[in-house]
């Protein structure tokens, strides 16, 4: 440490006043281990102030010690900063250089900084270790925050005055004071101790960037980073084949592209174009989905466009193990097994304190016996072990820590933040199969090595995802945290992300607010998935991926998009410099069909497609120092006209509907100025866009026909050719004196004409004409009928003021009278046609105005895999697109679509299809009701087409069924769609779907149908039933249930015979009598609920109770048919609702004994169609609107 001379107040003392250890002063973070923090340097200094009543200025600096690299001064506010407290703050000074091109002097690295903690002793001279007061903080100093300290040190009375029981009066009656300052300087070894994040750049630091998040998609960044970094499935994502695909409709180019940025971007990415390419929309970006989820779609996805190629079957060579569930007889020699395949391992955590817990948790073996053993083939009932084994683990094992789970309890997902421990490396031959272990190699290894852990913090409500990456064979780990990178050390990847065990309440009121957050911090913050490499394949799995492997089409296109950024940064970097001009002439004019005299990009109306090369404005970029004589010789030679022609510019701007129209004529007094001196702007201001339009005077209408009628030429009508022969020829073709002249704007208008074409169905530039102000508009007419040949009498004007107004204008108005001024627009049609063949057809020009202002481009194909049984299969796959207007009817629309794929339109059904959801239009609609409100091109949905064996009128009449069937629970089903007529019956019904749904002819009378409404049982549907029967708002059930139907036959009957007759009389043997025996067995409904009857969920449906039948037996038959989990199904609680003379009767059947239930018979207590509850969650639970389904196209 050492003193620099100054002249500042005060000096440093040559030995620290205050004498207490800078380790009595600091607190020390050097905890010991490879992890900790270590100190680099640390020094101590006093400046003693030797008269503090002199220091007259707002800001006094101290003499500069040096320690470490650095020279520390003290900013002292001795008046107080803004306040009456005084202020202090710490300042390192890096070593400077004189920057010659400036003239000043400048840090030697840019990019300095320093970790220093720092304690601040204010003492009275000469009782310096008594009279103190101490104030510590620590802070990254650095070229953007190069001071810190404390705003309010001390009140300035407090530290001029001594005050009675409290510490004050530092100062000296004579006015000195002694700053003692303590600076321990600390090692950064990941770079971003204490760091803001402000002006961080990742890939400076640390080489590899991050992606930005749309909203709530952490869980995806995460996610890729992970893939990215296992760089052997970065290798098989480039091999598929992508050249001829666009990355918003394709999931593999868009993810080859995403991949390949994060290789050689300096900036974060964004991941639209890749969500996009899942067809998600802002929605799903705020939508936070399940990592899980998330990965199994994506593998799918890509492994289906893998198929085909040269890396077909990669991905489950490196991403799927195969594990074997058994029940393996303990007695005889007999085994049922299974052999699955896995992407990836759902672990336990609840209760476990480590990976190992859980793995032999996953392979637990357990025992049947008593009750629950196991029917073997021919052996009969046995003692088994059932469990599941390992048969092999992949290169790339993806473990899923089950941290959320549901409580049933309280009917809600909950997270589990317990300490749960995982390993640098795991060896998992002990969770392998015995057998295959015997038939291996002895020299494989099972050893894996931790490099990726996902990690979850918050909770279920709210969270936050990043990840921790090892990205290569060393052993530096990076925090993936969004766009942020940055190095992280072992303890920040293991012991962080371990989790907390729960505190006792009595620990945790002992906790200061700092303590207590650090602990809840702590607890939610935890490994959510792990990514482990077999280390027999480490080096092949994470083998450097080089700009070779990536396709070339991808690398071409990104180097061109990153030319284009750097393009358009330089340009807004050096933006102020110039001027960019729009020069619109009568050539882009008579090009252009749309609103106004040229394509607006910034009109909502604008679409690049629909617009040519020729319709657009010529572009101009000058320097703002440009003489306006030479700006105007550069607008000429960019737009062929000779120098020298007599021409104006008139200065274009938009009006108050947003048209871009004339304005008035540039000043040509004004040759001999600049363009910032003409317009005003000041040197540092940014000129806008501006739009100029050459008016020729030569290529007025008005003069093209007297050209006419003076036969120097013989058609006038504009087209290119004669633009440019009249540009170059002029002077050649007409006598001097009848060259044309400007006219003044005082007295005259310049109006644009455009001609619609009724043959053609175009709008586009005629032309323009300056007329007086006093002329009729008919004068114009005239001109146009001299021109086209079209009689004045059928001309007809329409007025476009703008997109939402198109105005007629009477020809015998005067100019000034239909206020037209410079730069409105006229349109005019051309109705000399007899017979059109086309459609749609607009037939005039208000009609097509109409379809340019609402027009839409919508792109069709044929719907696939359509299961709808009038649905025709026609060879016919044709995609096609088409313009549109938004308020198109469905026949106009369906007939558009028949020309394209000639079928006819009546027998045609239209989809619009959005990301999650397909909408079918129906007849009497408009198209407008299927976009979105603020519809543009960019958001209209694709559309798709099917042909109908009936008329789409005719199927709308058709009733639609939803059918639940299940197959043998009553928690699974499948859901089908039909159609049919009300009329149908039953059995015409089942006629219907059986292939659909696939039941032989024997389950055909078998199948029982039933309905439920607000989860309660309704009724049951027999074959002579019609629909006609069935409520609207029921849900229909069926099941193939041989014993109930047929008990419900025998009620059936029973029910049609002679109300006087008793079942016993009815109870004989003969076969005449058979259907009117009384039946054996009780129907009950049973009903699903949830802590308490009025709660209910589920299937409600009916169960036969059997004379004889204890509980015990009954509980066991129901829970066969029901279909749930033994150990889920012993947590219900069952209640009976029995009607009795008296009224309807809850009877509780909870916390009975094994010998209890044993003598309850349910036969004896309840009737037919008594209810049995019972009390569950709802494993059902619909999703609610906020949990959107994730879905990738």
């Amino acid at each position: 440490m050492s003193v620099e001379e100054s002249s500042h107040p005060g000096s440093i003392l040559e030995t620290p006043a205050f004498t207490k250890s800078i380790n009595d002063v600091l607190v020390n973070l050097d905890t010991g281990g490879e992890d900790a923090i270590k100190m680099d340097t640390e020094g101590v200094f006093t400046w003693h102030i030797d008269n503090w009543n002199v220091l007259k200025n707002d800001k006094v600096v101290s003499p500069q010690v040096t320690i470490g690299d650095f020279d520390w001064d003290v900013l002292l506010f001795p008046q107080g900063n803004r306040n009456k407290s005084l202020a202090l703050y710490l300042e390192p000074n890096p070593k400077m250089v004189k920057d010659t091109e400036e003239d000043k002097m400048v840090p030697e690295d840019p990019a300095w900084y320093c970790c220093a903690q720092f304690a601040v002793v204010l003492s009275r001279p000469g009782s310096d270790n008594e009279i103190y007061v101490i104030n510590r903080s620590h802070h990254r100093f650095d070229n953007f925050d190069t001071d810190w300290g404390f705003a309010n040190l001390i009140d300035l009375y407090s530290l001029k005055n001594q005050i009675k029981g409290k510490l004050s009066g530092f100062v000296t009656e004579d006015g000195q004071l002694n700053i003692t300052v303590y600076v321990r300087i600390l090692e950064d070894k990941n770079g971003v101790l204490w760091h803001n994040f402000v002006n961080y750049d990742s890939k400076k630091v640390t080489g590899y960037v991050g992606f930005r998040n749309q909203g709530a998609t952490c869980y995806l960044n995460s996610l890729l980073q992970s893939y990215f970094f296992t760089k052997y499935f970065r290798k098989l994502v480039y091999e598929i084949p992508t050249d001829e695909e666009k990355p918003n409709d394709s999931v593999p180019l868009a993810l080859q592209r995403a991949f390949y940025q994060l290789q050689v971007s300096n900036l974060p990415l964004d991941t639209l174009e890749l969500t996009r390419s899942f067809g998600w929309d802002s929605a799903d970006a705020f939508t936070q989905h399940d990592v899980q989820e998330l990965n199994r779609i994506l593998m799918d996805r890509l492994e289906t466009r893998m198929k085909g190629t040269k890396v077909e079957g990669k991905l489950s060579e490196l991403f799927v193990g195969k594990m074997k569930s058994y029940i393996k007889c303990k007695n005889v020699d007999y085994e049922s097994s299974r052999v699955e395949e896995f992407w990836d391992i759902q672990l336990n955590v609840k209760d476990l304190k480590n990976l190992q817990q859980s793995f032999e948790n996953y392979i637990e073996v357990e025992l049947m016996d008593g009750e629950n053993q196991y029917a073997a083939p021919d052996f009969g009932l046995q003692d088994a072990y059932k469990g599941v084994v390992f048969e092999s683990f992949p290169k790339v094992l993806h473990l899923q820590l089950k941290r959320f789970e549901y409580d049933f309890n309280f009917d809600q997902l909950i997270k589990i933040n317990d300490r749960y421990e995982f390993p640098d490396s795991i060896d998992l031959s002990p969770y392998l199969d015995k057998d295959v272990l015997k038939n291996e190699n002895e020299t494989e290894s099972h050893i894996y090595k931790l490099h990726g852990v996902l990690v979850h913090t918050g909770d279920i409500s709210t969270g936050h995802y990043y990840t921790m990456i090892k990205p290569d064979l060393g052993d530096q780990w990076y925090r993936f945290d969004d766009e942020r990178v940055w190095k992280v050390d072992r303890k920040q990847v293991f012991d962080e992300n371990f989790g907390l065990d729960k505190l006792p309440d009595s620990e945790l009121r002992g906790m200061t607010k700092e303590e207590y957050q650090s602990y809840l911090i702590t607890r939610h913050t935890s490994a959510y998935m792990l990514v482990y490499v077999k280390d027999e394949v480490e080096e092949e799995i994470l083998q450097p991926v080089t700009e070779t492997d990536v396709p070339q089409h991808v690398v071409k296109s990104i180097k061109e998009e990153t030319e284009q950024y750097e393009l358009r940064e330089k340009e807004l970097r050096e933006a102020h410099l110039y001027v960019k001009f729009n020069i619109h002439t009568i050539k882009n004019f008579l090009s252009y069909q749309g609103f106004d005299i040229s394509p607006n990009p910034d009109s909502e109306l604008f679409d690049e497609e629909l617009y040519g090369k020729k319709a657009m404005p010529l572009s101009l970029k000058v320097s703002r120092k440009l003489y306006l004589k030479d700006l105007y010789k550069q607008i000429n030679e960019l737009a062929g006209i000779p120098h020298g022609k007599n021409v104006r510019y008139w200065k274009m701007d938009y009006r108050k509907g947003g048209t871009l129209r004339l304005v008035t004529p540039m000043n040509s007094d004004l040759d001999s100025v600049t363009l910032e001196e003409a317009t005003g702007y000041k040197e540092d201001e940014l000129f806008p866009l501006m739009d100029i339009f050459i008016e020729e005077p030569y290529l007025d209408l008005q003069y093209l026909s007297s050209l006419k009628e003076k036969n120097i030429l013989e058609s006038v009508e504009l087209t290119e050719e004669l633009i440019d022969n009249l540009r170059q020829n002029i002077f050649k073709l007409v006598p001097s004196d009848y060259l044309p002249i400007i006219h003044d704007i005082k007295t005259h208008s310049l109006i644009f004409i455009k001609k619609f074409s009724l043959a053609n169905q175009t709008l586009v530039g005629y032309g323009h004409q300056v007329v007086a102000k006093n002329d009729e508009i008919n004068f114009i007419a005239n001109t146009l009928s001299k021109i086209s040949g079209i009689p004045t009498d059928i001309i007809q004007f329409f007025e476009e003021i703008s997109p939402n107004c198109v105005q007629m204008t009477k020809l015998s108005d005067k100019i000034f009278e239909a206020e037209l001024i410079s730069g409105d627009i006229l349109s005019f049609q051309d109705t000399s046609v007899a017979d059109i063949n086309c459609f749609p057809l607009y037939e005039n020009i208000t009609q097509f105005y109409n379809f340019l202002r609402y027009r839409v481009k919508l792109v069709f194909s044929k719907a696939k895999n359509s299961v709808d049984d009038y649905v025709v299969n026609t060879a016919n796959s044709k995609t096609f697109e088409v313009w549109v207007p938004v308020n198109i009817s469905y026949d106009e629309l369906a007939n558009i679509v028949s020309q394209n794929i000639n079928e006819k339109a009546e027998y045609l059904k239209l989809f619009a299809i959005y990301p999650n959801e397909k909408y079918n239009l129906r007849s009497n609609c408009i198209l407008k009701d299927y976009l979105l409100r603020d519809y543009n091109c960019s958001l209209t949905p694709t559309f798709e087409y099917e042909v109908l064996s009936m008329p789409l009128k005719d199927l709308e009449s058709l009733r639609s069924i939803r059918l639940y069937w299940l197959t043998d629970t009553y928690i699974h089903f499948q859901l089908y769609d039909f159609k049919i007529p009300n009329h149908f019956s039953v059995k015409e019904f089942k006629d219907k779907i059986q292939n659909k749904v696939g039941f032989s002819d024997s389950d055909k009378n078998n199948i029982l149908f039933w309905t439920n409404s607000n989860f309660k049982f309704a009724n049951v549907i027999f074959d002579n039933n019609s629909f006609d029967d069935v409520g609207k708002g029921v849900l229909l059930f069926a099941r193939i249930l041989p014993e109930e139907l047929k008990l419900l036959h025998h009620l059936d009957n029973l029910e049609n015979t002679d109300e006087t007759e008793s079942y016993s009389s009815t109870n004989e043997s003969n076969s005449t009598t058979q259907d009117h025996k009384k039946p054996n067995d009780h129907l009950v409904v049973v009903m699903q609920c949830f802590k308490g009857i009025e709660n209910r969920h589920g299937i409600s449906f009916l169960f036969d109770l059997r004379p004889n039948e204890n509980l015990s037996d009954a509980k066991s038959r129901l829970h066969k048919k029901f279909g749930l989990g033994e150990r889920e199904f012993n947590k219900i609680k069952f209640n009976l609702l029995v009607r009795t003379y008296t009224g309807k009767v809850l009877k509780s059947l909870q916390d009975l004994t094994e010998e209890e239930e044993q003598k309850i018979i349910l036969y004896n207590i309840m009737g037919h169609l008594d209810i049995i509850y019972m009390d569950h969650p709802d494993r059902l639970k619909s999703q609610s609107s906020q949990d959107r389904p994730m879905t990738i196209k």
